[in-house]
């Protein structure tokens, strides 16, 4: 009797051993990201990249390849083994708007790959110089009627350009378009109405909102975001206008079925996650946690609204 004890016990002992050792076996997951460190999408991405890691009991490495717009780290994802082993938290730029701006693209973003699940999205604001009698959508319109206006942005090509485009168009109305190397140096101008609008996130927009160097008017999520539920959207002014960046999660074209599934489940599970969702809102994003079939549908439509704005706007980048 002993004996067997004694043999069950070291085989117990030995596939205990075995467990790390088999575990240590699987490769770490890449998550590549286009943006560096330390800024809003480097940091939802390290959110996803913590809860992939949980749920998926494997390490997730998060692997910033900055460049092109987040050209670069797309197409690192869409060129990977279709293994698991490397996946993309790849934002709207690289999905839906870039491939209408830059002259040359080194991937098919509707083809290269596999859509996996939309993690957070961030909405556009549109903030009023403090002093320019602009409070809100309808008295924009009025001020438009006069002219046109001096409208700030964060840099040519970008979602906030492209928002403000589409939302003088959706007006019938037109801006001078002025570009800024981020909010920084335009806040200032907005500040003593050298701007009257200025299109940005709501991660940086909200708080010169919020300490009055600017008056928000509008947010152009699809409906008033939890982040400010006080400000109203474009949509109640504007029916069915949507401006948002957001980050999804994407893997290689020909994933396989089951993996692709797999993550799908887990990354919904994350952003139903009230702690995950606690931590989006701290960072200005609003949870999402979409099925494949939805971020496939998200770029699709996304794609055919923003491909005829970039042209009207004649953006190009080499």
């Amino acid at each position: 009797m002993p004996r067997p004890l004694a043999l069950l016990g070291a085989m117990a002992f030995a596939m205990l051993a075995a467990m790390p050792v088999q575990a240590q076996t699987q490769p770490p997951v890449r998550l590549i990201v286009g943006f560096p460190p330390g800024g809003g999408i480097d940091l939802l991405t390290r959110v996803m990249g913590e809860g992939l890691s949980a749920r998926l009991g494997r390490t997730v490495v998060v692997e910033n390849r900055t460049g092109a717009g987040g050209n670069l780290a797309a197409d690192a994802v869409a060129k990977a083994a279709p293994d698991g082993n490397v996946l993309g938290a790849v934002p709207a730029g690289p999905l839906v708007i870039n491939r209408h701006i830059y002259r040359s693209m080194p991937f098919d973003p509707l083809a290269d790959f596999t859509p996996i699940s939309r993690f957070a999205a961030i909405p556009v604001i549109f903030l009023a110089a403090p002093r320019a009698g602009i409070t809100d959508i309808a008295s924009l319109r009025a001020a438009l009627e006069k002219g046109p206006l001096p409208c700030g942005t964060p840099g040519a090509g970008t979602t906030q350009h492209l928002a403000v485009s589409l939302l003088m168009r959706e007006l019938g109305r037109e801006c001078t378009i002025v570009h800024y190397r981020g909010t920084g140096p335009a806040l200032p101008d907005l500040l003593t109405g050298t701007i009257s609008l200025y299109t940005d996130t709501v991660v940086t927009g909200l708080p010169p909102a919020r300490d009055g160097r600017a008056r928000a008017i509008a947010i152009a999520s699809p409906a008033r975001s939890a982040l400010a539920p006080d400000i109203p959207v474009v949509a109640e002014s504007v029916p069915g206008f949507v401006a948002e960046t957001w980050l999804a999660l994407v893997g290689p074209r020909g994933l396989p079925e089951a993996m692709a599934a797999r993550l799908e489940g887990v990354m919904i599970e994350i952003a139903r996650d009230p702690a995950v969702a606690a931590r989006l809102r701290e960072l200005a994003a609003e949870p999402v946690g979409s099925t494949r079939a939805e971020l496939a549908e998200t770029i699709r439509a996304q794609d055919a609204v923003w491909g005829p704005v970039a042209r009207a706007a004649n953006v190009t980048a080499d």
